[in-house]
């Protein structure tokens, strides 16, 4: 494993898996939040997060990257580039209580794979956009599919599937 890309709704824990497998692996880790989040929850432009994206793509060799951000053309070349391809598919339950828990344990900070002025909190949106996240989740999982005889395609169903694999690594 050299190239992975880790895929899931929010508060399924993208980012941990992230940070873990770059460390157990000693490659390279991207946080999608990083890039796309800049001070104050102002964002990039999708043609800045493409080129940053195409960019880090050809001068890494090894990596690991957490983060969906599917509606970019950049999507199609990291799932193209990745030989292997993680999706915490954990539902909705686990969606919401994960960024419950995130939001009380950095409430009124800024997590440290985000931008400055990027405090953590919990909005309407944010939580109808987790709340439905399932047709994207749908999307994605068709999306992945396709690549299943090509790459190593891993879909975890719960956090005990997870850990399981990991430790066998």
């Amino acid at each position: 494993m050299n190239k992975i890309v880790v895929l899931g709704a929010s508060g399924t824990g993208k980012t941990t898996v992230g940070r873990r497998l770059s460390e157990k692996l000693g490659i390279k880790a991207l946080h999608l939040d990083s890039v796309y989040w800049l001070k104050d929850w102002e964002n990039i432009s999708k043609e800045e997060f493409d080129r940053y994206m195409k960019d880090f793509l050809m001068k890494n060799r090894k990596w690991v990257i957490d983060g969906n951000y599917s509606n970019n053309k950049h999507f199609k070349y990291r799932l193209d580039a990745a030989d292997t391809i993680i999706f915490l598919d954990f539902g909705r339950q686990v969606s919401l209580k994960g960024i419950h828990e995130r939001a009380n344990e950095f409430k009124h900070l800024v997590r440290s794979d985000m931008a400055e002025g990027c405090v953590e909190g919990i909005d309407q949106v944010f939580l109808q956009y987790v709340a439905f996240y399932q047709p994207r989740a749908l999307k994605l999982k068709s999306i992945i599919n396709k690549y299943k005889n090509k790459k190593n395609v891993l879909i975890f169903k719960n956090r005990n599937e997870l850990y399981s694999w990991y430790n066998s690594l």
